[in-house]
């Protein structure tokens, strides 16, 4: 299992405070299928939008990520997540 670091960005022009976390990870757990994975979410709302940490099987790092960003992609399409991105790795 590999845990994948992510932030996430609030892209509209109101502020949700800790119920954008609880968004992000509802929606994530939603929209989880078993391919994807995905064991624990740890979601935190920090200045601007959301960190996470998503806990991923995978047999190698590279697979775990490409699993999140693909669950990511599908979670915040739609809903109350979709007012975030996935900001730009550091």
């Amino acid at each position: 299992m590999f845990a994948v670091h992510l932030n996430l960005l609030d892209v509209s022009a109101t502020p949700t405070g800790e119920a954008g976390a609880a968004d992000v990870q509802g929606a994530l757990w939603a929209r989880a299928v078993p391919g994807d994975g995905l064991e624990h979410v740890r979601a935190r709302s920090v200045p601007g939008g959301v960190g996470l940490v998503l806990y991923v099987r995978a047999p190698h790092r590279e697979a775990a990520e490409l699993r999140a960003y693909a669950l990511l992609d599908r979670a915040l399409a739609e809903g109350p997540a979709c007012r975030y991105a996935v900001a730009a790795p550091r």
